[in-house]
Formats: structure tokens, sequence, C-alpha cells
């Protein structure tokens, strides 16, 4: 407290009075340091003396605006590979595997030569009818389908010896002239996974369950599948079109803090959110969702409207009081908030008081003038929770009017913080609590008697 006319004054008067006549005009930020000085601080100096933010704790009323989407792997993440969800979208191409024709077991529709060296006019050439079999001179009908070439020619051999017409052994050959690719052509097709996780395709005996597995592990699996239908296992293609994320933008919005403390999401219903940080909210949210996926899911939570947290704007400014401290505003959007400067407004010398997480106060002065009409932002100092901006008088006569009309009767906070601090300056340390701010910053401010303090 200051004695000045008579009247003892709140401590804030010594912090006002000291910074009007020390800090006038600054081109950057200033701070009160302990010897009752201000001194030039950067950005980092502010943020470094600030501490480290506490966090915001949501409350009822607070608004979020929320996005899912499949997380992005980012510089340093463990690698991971995509699993299909249900709704994917995809393009499955079936193509033979290229296989050594020896090994290759002929199909339906496959086109045989038969040639024989020594007896040409048995040579053919034969179809691989819906039976697996042809038919050739002398011999009727022939088992082909599952056989190989080689297969086939033992088969052939022992059937002309059997029948006499061929002397000694039969010099036969047997060729795959044509591949009958229409059945794969006809197993390929555009699908879309279905809600039990599997996909359908023509020619197939079952469905093939692919929710959950990998595009090669999806492949392999249809390959297989394929393979109980088809004489040789082809290679399966799969150009996949993921659909989660417009299945996750459903559940995109702004949601509000119920009465009940809780926040409703699509797909995922109530979840509490009032007494745990936007962090917290956004951790239990990706692990609800990922009961629904099997992708790990980003979340993106904003804080739209903190009820719970406020800024205090005084001064000359045009509508002094409590203001919502919405996203990360400045000191200058602070000011804009309170209906912008007044005449009188003495904006190259705005005060930001603000308590660090130890408790211990700075009192800023910064030159928002600046900021605005020269556009340097360095100036304009990001707002913390219970964060006090005051915009002083261009002229201030006496030390008392300047307390009673800009502090006690304009700030109407009324003690709504509850906190204390001591606060030094020349080295001098007293405890006490501010009238209405009880912002809990003391001064003992080693000054001449001050009955008037005029500023520049």
């Amino acid at each position: 407290m200051i004695a000045t006319c008579g009247r003892r004054l709140p401590a804030w008067a010594g912090i006002l009075a000291l910074l009007c006549v020390a800090g006038c005009a600054s081109k950057g930020i200033r701070v009160l340091d302990p010897q009752g000085k201000t001194r030039t601080v950067t950005p980092e100096e502010v943020n470094m003396m600030s501490g480290a933010s506490t966090p915001y704790l949501l409350q009822v009323g607070d608004q979020l605006n929320l996005a899912f989407r499949v997380k992005t792997a980012h510089k340093g993440d463990i690698p991971w590979n995509y699993r299909i969800e249900v709704g994917d979208s995809m393009e499955v191409r079936m193509s033979p595997r290229m296989n050594v024709p020896e090994q290759y077991k002929i199909d339906v529709g496959d086109v045989i030569g038969v040639s024989f060296l020594n007896n040409w006019p048995l040579n053919a050439i034969r179809t691989v009818r819906t039976d697996g079999k042809i038919t050739l001179a002398e011999v009727g009908d022939v088992q082909a389908a599952g056989l190989t070439p080689p297969q086939l020619r033992e088969v052939l051999t022992k059937r002309y010896i059997a029948t006499g017409i061929i002397q000694g052994n039969p010099q036969i050959t047997v060729n795959v002239d044509f591949v009958n690719l229409d059945r794969l052509e006809s197993m390929s097709r555009d699908v879309t996974v279905r809600p039990d996780g599997r996909i359908r395709l023509p020619g197939f005996k079952q469905g093939v369950f692919v929710a959950g597995k990998t595009v090669g592990q999806a492949s392999k699996a249809l390959a297989e599948e394929a393979g109980h239908t088809l004489q040789n296992e082809p290679r399966a293609t799969i150009v996949l079109f993921p659909g989660l994320n417009a299945t996750l933008s459903t559940m995109d919005g702004q949601v509000t803090v119920g009465p009940d403390g809780k926040i409703t999401v699509p797909r995922i219903g109530d979840l509490q959110a009032a007494g745990y940080s936007l962090d917290e909210v956004k951790k239990r949210l990706e692990q609800k969702v990922e009961q629904y996926t099997f992708n790990p899911i980003d979340v993106l939570a904003r804080l739209v409207v903190a009820t719970g947290s406020r800024v205090y704007v005084g001064g000359q400014v045009g509508a002094p009081g409590i203001y919502p401290l919405a996203a990360t505003p400045t000191a200058l959007q602070a000011v804009i908030m309170a209906h912008g400067p007044i005449n009188t407004s003495r904006l190259n010398n705005v005060l930001v008081v603000r308590r660090n997480p130890d408790g211990k106060p700075y009192v800023f002065t910064t030159n928002l003038r600046r900021a605005l009409s020269k556009g340097s932002t360095e100036n304009d100092i990001p707002l913390r929770p219970f964060d006090i901006v005051y915009v002083p008088k261009k002229k201030i006569s006496k030390v008392n009017q300047f307390v009673t009309q800009y502090i006690d009767d304009v700030v109407p906070f009324n003690n709504s913080l509850g906190v204390s601090g001591t606060y030094y300056i020349n080295e001098q340390k007293v405890d006490s609590k501010s009238k209405n701010l009880n912002a809990g910053v003391t001064v003992v401010p080693t000054l001449p008697a001050l009955g008037a303090v005029v500023t520049p």
C-alpha cells in the first residue's frame, strides 16, 4: 500500500504509477523487474517467465470442434500398413501366374495340341470341355483337366499302346496352345467390403473375409480361395479405395459439454469431458473410435468456446469487463473484444498482468500502437487464462483519481480469483491482497511522496 493525498492506495497503484513513469512509449514488450525498473524482453522471455501453461479443464457449456481422420504417418513414427475396413472399395483383378509350362495344370476352356511324331493323321487340337475331358481318335474321351502336359502325355501314351494301332512306343507331344483367361476375367470385379467384413466374387464357393487384413494379406486370401475353384492358383491384385475417412467424417462436428459433463459423438455415444483437459479427451476419443476400426485414428479437437477461461480487460476501452478466452487471443484482440480503444486510450503503454504456474506475478507493458500502425506483431502478447489487460489513460493527473476511477470502479472482479502472492520491488517483500482484483501482486515501491503523477 502507498499513501497519496491522505489516502492509502492499493498496491496496484504503485505498479501502474511506476509503469506510467518508466514505460512511456516503449517500442517492444517490457517487464517490471524486482528493482522497480522496466526492461525490454523478447516474446521468448515472456513465455519463459510465464512458465508452462496449465492445461485447461473442460467445463459444462464448453464447445469443441471435432474431426476424425485415419492417422497420417509422420517422420519418426513406426511404419504401419493400412488395414482394409468395412465400406472400403476395391478393384480385384485375377491373372495367371508365370508358372513353368510343365507345371501348368490344364483347365476347362484351355486349347490342347496333341502331336504324333510318326502318326500325324492322329494329330488333334481340342478344347477342354466343361466336364474336363477331351475326345481323341481311337481312344475316345480322356480326362485332361487337372493334369500337367507331361502327365497327360503319359496317359495318352498308355491308352494308345493299349489300342495296338501304333507299333513301338508312341512319340506324343502335348502342348497348351491357348490358356482360357475368361474364367479369370469373370472373377475380376469392383467390390465393396460388406458389413460382415467379406467380399464375394463370381465363381467363388464362399465369401472371403478381408476386413482387418493388409492389401497383401487380402490378395493372398483371394488367390487361395480362387485356387479351390481353378486348377491353378492365380495371382490376385487389389487396388484399394479406402472409405474410412468418409465414414469418420460423419462423426465430425461441434459438440457441447452438457449439464451431465458429457459430450455426445456419433457412433461413439456419450463420453465424460468435464474435468478433463483437451488432450485427455482426444486420447479417450481415439481409444473409443479404435474399437470400431482396424487402423489408428487421429482425433483433431479444438476448443471453440471455453466458458471457464476468462481474461479481464479494463481501462480506456469501449466496454471494460470479463471476456471468455476463446482459442488463443492476444492483448490486441482482447482490446478489440472490449469494443476497441477510445479517444483517451494510451495504446503505446498497455499493461498485461499475469501470474505464472508457480504463483509469481509479472507485469508486462507493450506498445500496441505499433502493432496497429506498423504491424509489429512481436509486441502483441498472446494471452493466458485470467490475464489482466489494462489500457491506461493518455493523461493521469492524480494517482488516487487513477486508482478510484480505473481500478476500483471499472474492473469489477470482486475477488473472483481468490489467490494472493508476493512481489518484490527494491528488495523489499510484503504480502497482501488487492481490494478488487485479488491477484495478489504486492508492491512496496521506494518512491518519493506521490501527490500526482503526470505522464508525457
